[in-house]
């Protein structure tokens, strides 16, 4: 029980200093844990991140009535918000030479 709290712990600190894909799992962690209200603020904050496995999170939720449609749609302006801001010419070349292959 101790490791457990302990690791939750370096989760959520990993989470807070701005890690997507850890704020996404402790999203998943919590939803199965009960604790809905955190579950969906972890995932909305991933996909305002750009984390796009964080807005299908979102969206299973609403289309399974877990959340209410203005949830839904934050995380999804918050989703297409971020990756706008993303785009870049440098990003555009890269993609197109297959060098985009980051797995964060």
């Amino acid at each position: 029980a101790q490791d457990k709290a302990k690791g939750m712990c370096c989760w959520e600190s990993a989470a807070m200093q701005g890690h997507a894909t850890t704020r996404h799992t402790l999203g998943i962690f919590e939803f199965d844990g009960g604790n809905y209200d955190r579950a969906v603020r972890h995932l909305l904050i991933s996909a305002k991140m750009g984390l796009k496995e964080s807005l299908n999170e979102i969206k299973e939720l609403f289309v399974n009535g877990h959340i209410a449609k203005a949830q839904f749609a934050e995380g999804l302006k918050g989703y297409q918000d971020a990756v706008e801001e993303m785009k870049s010419s440098d990003r555009e070349v890269a993609a197109t030479l297959g060098l985009n292959k980051n797995k964060y």
